[in-house]
């Protein structure tokens, strides 16, 4: 398994190809979430706070991002095993929905399966980055639950805010469930991110 970079969801459209901003290739959120997996992994269990805010920012090259993925990612085989059919069914989607659009000419769809099979592996890398990156998220859950913390301070720069902003609903469906909050806060003239866990009461964990 080779990790790379691929860019922003693709849109296929009769005018080309085009690129969802508002969709960032996963691959840019997995060296911080590495980042807060390998601050945790000597840190034991306790309760009260967690200050990560100081912890050490990797500069991943892409061998030792996809080396540190195999070591935190337990079901890297399975995804691989996955990712065929996942871009497959995105793409089915499309031809699909371009079929069913009779606003198109026969020379435009010509054009735009020509565009999707351009895509192809493009989506195979989409969304292997995706599920990789959604993958360390629960690993990432699983660790806090593990460590019983009740909030956690770590750094917003590189992502990392972004990172634990999507850890909130995979900790809402943890079993049990977190209603985590996420707040920003001044600390000696910098701003720090603080993850409330809001650990469930009545419930021994």
């Amino acid at each position: 398994m080779q990790l790379k970079y691929v860019g922003a969801r693709p849109v296929v459209s009769k005018n080309g190809v085009s690129f969802d901003e508002t969709k960032p290739d996963h691959y840019t959120f997995i060296a911080p979430v590495l980042d807060l997996l390998e601050a945790m992994k000597s840190m034991e269990r306790a309760e009260g706070l967690l200050d990560l805010s100081e912890m050490t920012v990797h500069s991943y090259k892409p061998k030792e991002l996809t080396e540190s993925v195999l070591q935190c990612c337990d079901s890297v085989d399975e995804i691989m095993q996955q990712r065929g059919e996942q871009a497959n069914e995105r793409i089915d989607q499309i031809i699909k929905d371009i079929k069913e659009n009779r606003n198109l000419s026969p020379d435009e769809q010509t054009a735009l399966f020509g565009n999707i099979d351009y895509m192809r592996d493009y989506y195979l890398n989409y969304v292997t980055n995706e599920s990789i990156y959604r993958s360390l998220l629960h690993s990432l859950a699983d660790r806090l639950h593990q460590l019983h913390y009740d909030d956690i301070l770590f750094p917003i720069g590189k992502k990392h805010g972004l990172v634990m902003s999507h850890l909130i609903p995979v900790l809402r469906d943890h079993k049990p469930g977190y209603d985590a909050t996420l707040t920003i806060q001044e600390r000696d003239g910098e701003r720090v991110g603080k993850l409330s866990m809001n650990r469930p009461k009545g419930v021994k964990l």
